[in-house]
């Protein structure tokens, strides 16, 4: 009997599984409810994202060139999972988050705002006076994602951790820009300039 039941759950959780994949929460097991992260797991806000842009960065991980450095623990989990996926699952992904509704992050960061207004001036060529992306050259919006996640990035494009990839042209840029800030202060006062920013329109993702 023990057996016979144990065998039942093993079925119910394999059947709960593969429904929950194909609805695709699989990825709010991580990145929150409605998508919008979850910071105990460093998971960053979804919600935000363009489809375009989460299209973008699922294959990267997928082509080994985002995820690859042995120090960048998070992007491998996010790389593995990607790699499990496949075209039709990542489209039914992206779908799903995108039918969120932005929602804003709380500010965890101390900086000089107006020290970051003036050093973004070179961000907004890319990523928009109001950092609200611009996907002709592939930008991310960044209004409205945590202070820690866009803070941890600008520190690994610094490093190297990322951008150095040979086919990342656009992550190539963004370490060049990056390893111009001076400081880590500099890193703070531009995270802290950017979470004063109204959240991107929700036309940016389509």
């Amino acid at each position: 009997m023990k057996f016979w039941l144990f065998g039942c759950l093993l079925v119910a959780v394999s059947i709960q599984a593969e429904t929950f994949q194909q609805n695709s929460q699989y990825c709010l097991v991580c990145h929150g409810s409605k998508a919008q992260g979850n910071v105990a797991i460093s998971a960053p806000n979804l919600a935000i994202l363009p489809d375009w842009y989460l299209t973008a960065q699922l294959r990267a991980f997928q082509s080994d060139w985002r995820g690859h450095q042995s120090t960048d623990a998070y992007s491998k989990e996010m790389m593995a999972v990607a790699k499990s996926m496949s075209p039709e699952e990542i489209k039914r992904a992206i779908d799903f988050i995108t039918t969120f509704q932005v929602s804003k992050t709380v500010e965890t960061l101390d900086g000089d705002i107006s020290h970051g207004k003036a050093l973004f001036q070179t961000c907004a060529a890319c990523h928009g006076a109001s950092a609200e992306g611009n996907q002709s050259l592939g930008a991310p919006p960044l209004a409205g994602q945590y202070s820690w996640y866009l803070l941890r990035q600008l520190q690994a494009y610094r490093s190297g951790q990322r951008g150095n990839a040979e086919q990342d042209s656009k992550g190539a840029v963004m370490k060049q820009i990056a390893s111009s800030l001076n400081s880590e202060q500099d890193l703070n006062d531009i995270v802290a300039y950017i979470n004063t920013l109204a959240l991107p329109s929700t036309d940016v993702k389509n």
